[in-house]
Formats: C-alpha cells, sequence, structure tokens
C-alpha cells in the first residue's frame, strides 16, 4: 500500500520563535496548534474516550443519524479534505456511506500521526484515492488535486473551529471557500454554549487527561528546544469564560520560577498563567452570522437531542 504524504510548508514550523514570542508577552501564551506532535495527537484521541467531554460520542451519533441525508446533499465522486484530520475515526462513516467518493485529503500537523492515518483508511477504503497532506491547516493550503474534481467538500468536525477567535474563524472559513470552490461546500462541527458546569468538567476531567494533555505542550519544549520545564510545578487550569463565550486552558506556575529556554530566561511568579487555547462556543445563529461574513450559505444544519452539539451544511 502506497501513500504519499505531500509536505505543504514552505519554512520550518517556526516552533521556538512562537515559543519565545509568545513566552515574552503579559500575559503569556503559547498556540496551541503544537499541541498535536504524535504523543499529543494520541492524548488528543484518549480525551474523546472520557466520560465528561461529550463532544466526540455526541457528534459521532449525531453524523451516524444524517450520513444519509449527507450523502444525497454532497452527491457523488466527492473530493473530502479534512483540516486536522487526526486519526480519521469520523471520516471512515462518512466515507462508508458517500457515493462513490474519489478523494479523501487529509490535512495534519503531526506526519507521523497523519500516515498512521492515512493507511488505515487506505486499507479501509483501497477505491477512494487518498493523498495526505503535512502541514499547519491554519495556513492557506495550495493544494490543487485534479481540476475536474469539482466536488469539493471540507469536512471540519470536533468543533475545532472554536479554537480560532471569531476573526480567525471568518479568515479559516474564506481560505477553505478558495479551496472548494463555488460548486464546493463545508461540513463543519460546532459545539454549543450550554451550562458552565457541564462546559468545564469536559475540560477537567476527572482521569486528568486534558492535564496531560496540555503538559505535553511543555515536555515538547523540553525535548525539542532544550526547555527546562518542571512539570510538576506547573498545573492544568480550564474554565468557561462567559464574557468572552470560550472555555480557556491555562498552565499556571505553581510557584515563583524562572525557566531557561534557548539561552533566554522567562520568570514566572506564582499563580502566573501560559493561555494555551481558547475553545469557542456559538449559538446556531452567531455561527451562521459568522459563516456569512466569510461569503457562505446555511443550507441545513443538525442538533443533538440534548441541543450539545450542531453540524452545519455550508456553501459559498
Amino acid at each position: 500500500m502506497d501513500v504519499k504524504v505531500t509536505d505543504i510548508a514552505d519554512t520550518p514550523t517556526g516552533f521556538i520563535d512562537d515559543v519565545i514570542e509568545g513566552l515574552s508577552k503579559k500575559p503569556k501564551t503559547l498556540p496551541c496548534k503544537y499541541f498535536y506532535d504524535e504523543t499529543g495527537s494520541k492524548l488528543f484521541e484518549d480525551i474523546c474516550d472520557v466520560q465528561e467531554y461529550y463532544i466526540t460520542r455526541t457528534e459521532i451519533k449525531l453524523l451516524e443519524k444524517i450520513k444519509f441525508e449527507l450523502s444525497d446533499m454532497i452527491g457523488k465522486k466527492a473530493v473530502i479534505i479534512e483540516p486536522g484530520a487526526g486519526a480519521g475515526r469520523k471520516i471512515q462513516n462518512l466515507l462508508e456511506t458517500l457515493d462513490s467518493p474519489s478523494t479523501y485529503v487529509p490535512i495534519d500537523i503531526s506526519a507521523d500521526f497523519l500516515f498512521y492515518s492515512a493507511e488505515k483508511i487506505k486499507h479501509k477504503f483501497p477505491d477512494v484515492n487518498i493523498m495526505p497532506i503535512q502541514g499547519d491547516f491554519t495556513e492557506s493550503i495550495r493544494w490543487q488535486g485534479n481540476q475536474e474534481q469539482r466536488n469539493r467538500v471540507v469536512f471540519f468536525p470536533g468543533s475545532t473551529i472554536g479554537n480560532f477567535t471569531p476573526q480567525q474563524a471568518e479568515s479559516f472559513l474564506k481560505n477553505q471557500v478558495k479551496l472548494v470552490g463555488s460548486q464546493g461546500a463545508l461540513l463543519i462541527g460546532v459545539d454549543l454554549v450550554k451550562s458552565n458546569e457541564r462546559l468545564e468538567a469536559a475540560y477537567n476531567d476527572k482521569q486528568g487527561v486534558t492535564a496531560q494533555f496540555n503538559k505535553n505542550l511543555l515536555t515538547r519544549i523540553n525535548t525539542e528546544l532544550g526547555g527546562n520545564f518542571d512539570l510538576q510545578q506547573f498545573s492544568h487550569h480550564a474554565f468557561f469564560n462567559e464574557e468572552k463565550s470560550r472555555i480557556e486552558m491555562h498552565l499556571k506556575s505553581d510557584k515563583q520560577q524562572s525557566i531557561k529556554i534557548n539561552q533566554q530566561i522567562f520568570k514566572f511568579e506564582e499563580g502566573e498563567n501560559i493561555h494555551t487555547e481558547n475553545s469557542y462556543k456559538y449559538s446556531i445563529n452567531s455561527f451562521i452570522q459568522l459563516a456569512k461574513k466569510a461569503g457562505l450559505k446555511s443550507q441545513k444544519y443538525w442538533v443533538d437531542e440534548s441541543n450539545l452539539f450542531s453540524i452545519h451544511f455550508l456553501t459559498p
């Protein structure tokens, strides 16, 4: 089985530059895209299975319910493009249901994890052309594919759209419109606003998997950039910011300390945070209005029985 991974990066990822820049800010930040090395990607798959994290199982159940309707809406010989594909567990149900899908294009920043997932999907769907792309999907993707393949659909599940600020989300959606063209479509999973207790529990699981995932960012800095973070001296902290309608994830310094990275020293006060990720939550109307700003029209949306999660089918 031959699955070739294409690298779209023009330059190295800039990990060191982004880390130095982020830790030099007040408040300190780190880009969430660096969560997803091979270990981080596996930890995220584990998060999807914890009891408190309703997003994955709710979305999978909803996709199962609407998959034949989606197949009719998408049509024959579709090219499915999935930014941030991860393990590709959700795409498999869709590929099974679609009418003769021609190509699947998974995009992920972790090359090893991407290759493993692409091989697995190729084995299960030998008639589908698998074209993995390794790179940062937050950037504009230059992949052209076969120009005759007009039925392109960007599949963006898991409410990953919530990791962007609304302004970044609008820019991301505009890039996807360019990618699919005037005859394409977007299929996007969007987490909905709900009780603070339900939201905060999902990002503070009792098993501590999300905490491991968050701290793995520091492990990467230690391993790849020669940092000296003591993971025992930082705590995972996640809460819902009602004013901004987002879950915020932080790493809190448990004492006053200094960290050295690439010959630079970063001082932390006790209780000082590194802001690592946001997860914005939307109402149905607020997301449709956001999509409208990006040049997209809502064709249909679906919501699960408990009003936890939504799936949107949008066209340019």
